[in-house]
């Protein structure tokens, strides 16, 4: 590695800008939570007691945030996506899959990472006027 830099008359950064990242306040609040835990194990002989009531606080404060920041789902933007689907445009005289959307929504920017989201999507096609689930995953529209 050090004789590639030394042939080199100056490091090459490209043509892009330099961006800095900063730490995710998650990991700094990791970072306090181990280093509250370590101040519990060094005072206290026998912390047991002392670090359960410190984990369950932890724990009540995640809860918390995740059902703050929980979740917001965009169903009309969704609704919207999947009526532009091709299928959806102009049906054909087979189903399509549910995952098959999903997969669009995907490409779309969708996060799918939310929890139960499919079932959120499976609802919001029910709604799409004459969409009928023909199977566990699978609709048909019926015109």
């Amino acid at each position: 590695m050090e004789t590639a830099n030394a042939d080199l008359s100056e490091p090459y950064d490209g043509d892009n800008e330099k961006i800095i990242v900063g730490i995710p306040s998650d990991d700094i609040e990791m970072e306090n939570v181990i280093n509250d835990i370590k101040t519990l194990l060094n005072k206290y002989n026998d912390p047991k007691k002392h670090l359960n009531d410190y984990l369950r606080k932890v724990e009540k404060k995640m809860v918390n945030k995740s059902i703050d920041t929980g979740c917001y789902i965009n169903r009309n933007k969704i609704k919207k996506y999947i009526e532009k689907h091709p299928y959806f445009k102009n049906p054909c005289n087979y189903h399509i899959r549910l995952l098959t959307i999903m997969k669009y929504l995907k490409k779309k920017g969708i996060d799918l990472t939310i929890k139960d989201i499919d079932l959120v999507v499976d609802e919001i096609i029910q709604e799409i006027d004459g969409v009928k689930k023909i199977a566990e995953g699978k609709y048909k529209v019926i015109k």
